[in-house]
């Protein structure tokens, strides 16, 4: 076919390409230097360079290490020289992908004692390799042509973490004559992941990844959750869940009643040891409770009172929505909208003040915030804590110290929640913790505030920088972190989240994401919910609990 076809790019150019031209040669005629393009978006998909143009309504953006998609892209590609590098130095070297700490990827090799000589030695082979600049080739190998490529390899294991029942081909990189599966586009070469670092880091290390600017940390900080991955990683064993594989052979051998027991239990012995440490320490007067969007704050604070009282307390709610600022006196962002993120959001010296005369034993008059009219009103709710009186607080700033600085350190109890650790997808990627809080929000938004799933996707990007500014900077002070990971969740989510996905239209600039989504939900075996108990918090998300959501 003979044919022309138009490619419109973002910023407004056009060109005229013959039809069946490979994405990158178009954008080759339009950009000098494709060094920093990892991939591209087109009509709101990413698509890798080999991608062919056969359509007149083409739009292509560059997708770089400034988004979601690059970042994602460039770690993936850095994994990749990083199993090449290991392949060539150790044979039969195993690595494992622990998780995710300040955008770093923390990893360890089996039988490998990652000491400072051996990391240097994997980091000088792994630049090599980048200079060198090899292809990385995708190809789509049916699942029999892979179990005989692992198996030569001595890596059949590594199909263990991929449900193979649910597909005939599987999408597996080769480079220089080694390959392997990766969830998720790679970079068309190892040249494009120049910058990086690896650094020894616990019992493994540090692989670093860049900033948007290709800037590197000059120095990382040690991470409190690191525990918290570590033992949820035990517990998984325990219970013999590691990968997605595993959790669908559970399904379909009727066993997950007991993995939703285990489970459950775990959540519930943390809840206790939690409240068993608040009792020992005698003096705590108030619980601090902060996690990131959709960590299960609310079922949490209403199950950690239950727990309270059968210690002989009685917890007692503040809402830090009643101490917001004036409306006429709350702060305006950059796009000129009232900032209720913000911490000058709230009336720092009111909460301040009155939490410390609670503490110290004086009656005050809590406000309650009229959102309509924008201002406080006091309609005679006082309060006057009693011996075995205790405040849960629960808010975006509950960590932040500026608001209970009046408040004696020893009076005072943070909690930091949020789904921290989470499945194994292919030894390489771990199930996001920030997936399964969009997936969370999406679903409960639908079904509790009318929200569409494109509204959910435009509130996201703002709702994770609020996250990053005021939550994860004080998660390292905290008395306790609270993992609010259900290793089934994402088998419970396929059912409630897959049908909203498929409501967002190609032409919608959140389709691309709607669909990454939607083919990772593709992972996992749908489970019957009824066995959920009403009490756990993935109920707050999918409803017919017994907490207020």
């Amino acid at each position: 076919m003979n044919k022309k076809i138009k490619v419109n790019f973002e910023d407004g150019r056009q060109i005229s390409v013959d039809y069946k031209t490979k994405a990158i040669d178009a954008v080759k005629l339009v950009e000098n230097d494709v060094s920093d393009i990892l991939a591209l978006n087109i009509n709101n998909e990413v698509k890798n360079y080999s991608y062919e143009l056969v359509s007149n309504e083409n739009i292509i953006k560059f997708i770089k290490l400034n988004s979601q998609d690059g970042y994602r892209i460039y770690t993936r590609t850095l994994k990749m020289v990083l199993y090449m590098a290991l392949t060539t130095l150790y044979s039969g070297a195993d690595v494992e992908f622990i998780t995710t700490i300040d955008k770093d990827q923390y990893f360890t090799v089996n039988n490998i004692d990652l000491n400072e000589e051996k990391i240097s030695a994997i980091k000088e082979k792994m630049l090599e390799i980048v200079n060198n600049d090899y292809p990385i080739i995708k190809k789509s190998v049916s699942i029999e042509e892979a179990t005989i490529l692992y198996t030569a390899s001595n890596d059949a294991d590594k199909l263990e973490h991929i449900d193979n029942r649910l597909r005939s081909n599987l999408t597996m990189y080769f480079c220089e004559g080694l390959y392997n599966y990766f969830y998720g586009i790679l970079a068309p070469s190892t040249g494009y992941v120049k910058n990086f670092d690896i650094i020894p880091y616990r019992d493994g290390a540090l692989l670093v990844i860049p900033d948007e600017d290709m800037k590197l940390k000059k120095k990382v900080k040690d991470n409190r959750l690191y525990d918290t991955f570590i033992e949820f990683n035990k517990l998984n064993k325990v219970i013999g869940i590691e990968n997605v594989g595993n959790l669908n052979e559970k399904i379909l051998n009727n066993k997950i009643n007991t993995v939703i027991q285990v489970a459950e239990a775990i959540h519930q012995r943390e809840m206790v040891e939690m409240v068993l440490d608040i009792e020992k320490r005698k003096n705590i007067k108030m619980i601090l409770i902060a996690g990131p969007s959709s960590s299960g704050k609310t079922t949490f604070a209403q199950k950690l009172g239950v727990q309270l009282k059968l210690t002989g307390y009685n917890p007692i709610t503040i809402s830090m929505d009643n101490y917001f600022v004036e409306r006429k006196d709350t702060p305006l962002g950059e796009d000129g909208k009232y900032n209720f993120e913000c911490v000058e959001a709230l009336d720092i010296e009111l909460f301040n003040s009155q939490m410390r005369d609670l503490i110290a034993g004086k009656t005050v008059e809590l406000p309650e915030f009229d959102f309509v009219v924008g201002t406080k009103k006091y309609k005679g709710n006082y309060l006057t804590l009693k011996e075995k009186d205790i405040l849960i607080v629960e808010g975006i700033h509950a960590l932040n110290p500026i608001l209970t600085e009046f408040t004696p350190k020893e009076n005072k109890y943070h909690i930091y929640i949020a789904p921290i650790a989470t499945l194994n997808l292919d030894g390489y990627t771990k199930v996001s913790s920030s997936d399964t809080r969009l997936l969370r929000r999406m679903v409960r938004d639908y079904n509790t505030r009318g929200h569409s799933v494109e509204r959910t996707f435009e509130l996201w990007t703002n709702v994770k920088k609020g996250e990053e500014k005021y939550i994860f900077p004080f998660v390292n002070s905290v008395d306790r972190i609270y993992n609010s990971s259900l290793i089934y969740e994402p088998s419970v989510m396929k059912t409630f989240a897959q049908p909203l996905l498929l409501q967002v239209e190609r032409s919608s600039p959140y389709y691309g994401e709607a669909r990454r989504l939607y083919e990772f939900l593709n992972n996992f075996l749908p489970m019957e919910t009824t066995n959920i108990p009403v009490d756990s918090i993935i109920r707050e998300f999918i409803g017919n609990g017994c907490f207020f959501r």
